[in-house]
């Protein structure tokens, strides 16, 4: 009797947990999401950095940033949003610059116009009524 209701514990749990399990599955980001994730991130490691003065991380950074921006503004059919991109990665190469030099004041600076040319995309693409 005691095998008989652990079997049937068991293979009332086995089906169960799948379901309760497939709840928390989260949807694919699209390809231009990822791209935007990765942007923040670099952002954000940009600034964590600059606070802790790690200036060849700064630099890293925003190569990649400099680089990614570069590549998909390059191949972007909407005007609007390849000039804001490319605009982004002259950005991130003049924040590579100052973390050589280890300027921090141009590279806040810079951060903040790179912020500024998101929201302006965000503004004009992605939230356009």
């Amino acid at each position: 009797m005691k095998k008989t209701v652990a079997f049937l514990s068991c293979v009332i749990f086995a089906a169960v947990f799948p379901a309760f399990a497939a709840d928390d599955a989260k949807t694919e980001l699209r390809p231009a999401q990822k791209l935007m994730q990765a942007r923040k991130a670099w952002i954000a490691s940009i600034n964590g950095n600059l606070g802790a003065k790690k200036f060849d991380a700064v630099a890293k950074d925003a190569e990649e940033l400099a680089a990614q921006t570069k590549k998909t503004g390059e191949n972007n059919p909407n005007l609007i949003g390849k000039e804001l991109t490319l605009a982004i990665s002259s950005l991130a190469k003049d924040i590579s610059s100052a973390a050589a030099k280890q300027d921090g004041e141009r590279i806040t600076v810079k951060v903040s116009e790179i912020m500024e040319k998101c929201s302006a995309c965000h503004t004009k693409i992605r939230d356009k009524k």
